[in-house]
């Protein structure tokens, strides 16, 4: 079957930062040298391929194409310059845009100024927000929001949630119906008919490899590119997500400690109760990646973070924003009087995580979801066909 050629997609992938890409020959040494590609899964050749002939449907219902840890190895050994590392990143960029219903991706994607500039005007609106409507001040000073109940702030901000977890499952839903689309699956075959082991398929994609990192762990670094283990790639990453997950945790244990009534004594809550213990060393595992994390793309220490597109940085910089303004918070809880800029810090930290959830399914954060239904359906297997048995003798 014939295909015709359309070059509308090359251009489109131009604007995510798919710089070189018209250089490949199809060679297939970036195939060759990645450790991840399998024979089932040639990337990143096929995507470039994809690319060249406007096969948009099968490029966006690609699990390879979140199957790739960005190490750079291809464009390392590219002969032609062609940056096969920066269209793999680009096309997941390209991806998230088209699989929320809405294109507030494409902001953070191809305009950086707006991407950022509507970043910061969340932060100091939920900022102004909580100050003007929780301040404990004089009743005389200024209320920006005060014709606003707080029971409607407080069902506002539940839809707002409620509305970004809905998003979330429909982008999710969408990743799906594509790789069912190219693959002449349905979604319901991920979990039934034609595959039995979705437990264990899920058990893999969740705790071994995205949890415990094995495939970037032992494939995804060539052991002569291998650094220091606190600075290589998957350390990095895992101290990030690890970090990550802590604090979620310690959140939410501290939530559930007060509603059924289990509280520190006294005023001083001391470093070793639970919560604080738990918050305080997932901080810390947390801004350790995300600093490197930073570092890496200022610097430019090797191809994969040789170029950087603006939702690497907005993605990064929110997250850092929200661990060291904890950590700040933390430190004016422990100096005497309690400072009042650590209330300032606090409404600071909260609008910057509000913002980094809200943005959840149009940045680079959805990447750490896609990855996983990815690698949940990489580790799917086919039921054996039964063959029949052979007609007796007899």
């Amino acid at each position: 079957m014939t295909r015709r050629v359309d070059p509308n997609l090359l251009y489109e992938l131009k604007e995510f930062g798919a710089l070189g890409v018209e250089k490949c020959i199809n060679c297939g040494n970036c195939t060759a040298i990645c450790s991840l590609s399998k024979d089932d899964d040639r990337f990143p050749r096929h995507m470039i391929r994809m690319v060249q002939l406007g096969m948009k449907d099968e490029l966006l219902g690609s699990k390879e194409l979140w199957l790739c840890y960005n190490c750079g190895d291809c464009s390392e050994t590219c002969p032609q310059q062609a940056e096969p590392a920066n269209l793999m990143a680009a096309a997941r960029c390209y991806a998230i845009t088209n699989y929320a219903p809405l294109k507030i991706g494409n902001l953070f994607c191809k305009n950086p100024l707006l991407g950022g500039f509507l970043a910061t005007v969340m932060v100091i609106f939920f900022s102004i927000f909580m100050y003007t409507e929780r301040q404990t001040m004089a009743a005389d000073q200024l209320k920006l929001f005060g014709f606003i109940s707080y029971e409607f702030i407080h069902n506002a901000g539940l839809t707002a949630m409620i509305l970004i977890g809905l998003i979330s499952v429909v982008t999710i839903v969408t990743m799906m119906y594509r790789i069912a689309r190219v693959n002449n699956l349905s979604v319901k075959n991920f979990f039934t008919g034609a595959h039995t082991n979705w437990l264990l398929a899920l058990w893999d994609a969740v705790m071994v490899q995205s949890l415990g990192q094995k495939r970037y762990r032992e494939e995804c670094e060539a052991p002569e590119n291998r650094r220091a283990w606190y600075f290589r790639k998957w350390f990095v990453h895992a101290a990030t997500m690890w970090g990550f997950l802590g604090l979620l945790f310690a959140t939410a244990l501290n939530y559930f400690l007060d509603i059924i009534g289990v509280k520190a004594t006294g005023a001083f809550v001391p470093l070793w109760y639970p919560t604080r213990l738990i918050g305080t060393l997932s901080g810390l595992l947390f801004m350790y990646g995300v600093s490197v994390l930073l570092y890496k793309r200022w610097k430019a220490v090797d191809k994969a973070h040789s170029f950087s597109r603006p939702s690497d940085w907005i993605f990064l910089i929110l997250l850092w924003l929200s661990g060291v303004t904890g950590f700040i918070i933390e430190i004016a809880l422990y100096l005497p009087g309690a400072p009042q800029w650590g209330y300032w810090m606090f409404i600071f930290h909260v609008a910057v995580s509000i913002t980094l959830l809200l943005l959840l399914p149009f940045t680079k954060f959805a990447h750490a979801i896609y990855r996983i239904v990815a690698l949940y359906i990489y580790a799917l297997k086919p039921v054996a066909k039964q063959e029949p048995a052979p007609a007796s003798a007899d």
